[in-house]
């Protein structure tokens, strides 16, 4: 906080996304501006996202030039707690490295048990489970719904 009652860091993450969205914005003339078959078009989801970003952006610097974002509580006096980072950290590690080789669903179930494992479950077999259950929905969601192409498992179908 400066002398003067403004968040420094308040004011560079509003300013991140208000560049973040002239970045979109900056970035729509690139995609064709033919839709096929949609009336919208492929241009709609980017502009509403940057749209979005931007008036998220212009309210929280508002907020932030005024002596801080509403609402917010002080941030905790807590230590960092290692093993937990570490078992997020290497989960989401773990899916990077492995997505393209063992597929989307059996990353993101993998994601899932060590991510849970680093909120303090004990419970692996539950978490993945409930994490291939999330991730084939996931896939076939995206796959086959939206048409989008995700890694598949080298053994097929998810």
């Amino acid at each position: 906080m400066t002398p003067g009652g403004r968040d420094k860091g308040a004011i560079a993450v509003s300013l991140a996304l208000v560049a973040l969205a002239l970045f979109v914005f900056g970035q729509l003339p690139s995609i064709p501006a033919d839709g096929g078959y949609s009336v919208l078009g492929p241009r709609f989801a980017p502009m509403l996202v940057g749209v979005g970003l931007l008036a998220v952006g212009l309210m929280l610097l508002r907020q932030a030039l005024a002596g801080g974002w509403r609402a917010m509580p002080p941030p905790p006096d807590e230590p960092l707690h290692r093993p937990a980072f570490l078992w997020i950290a290497g989960g989401m590690a773990l899916h990077m490295a492995i997505i393209g080789t063992v597929g989307f669903t059996l990353a993101s179930t993998l994601l899932f048990v060590l991510v849970a494992r680093g909120f303090g479950s004990r419970r692996p077999a539950h978490d993945a489970i409930v994490g291939a259950v999330l991730a084939a929905s996931v896939f076939l969601f995206f796959t086959r719904i939206l048409r989008l192409a995700l890694p598949a498992s080298p053994l097929g179908g998810l």
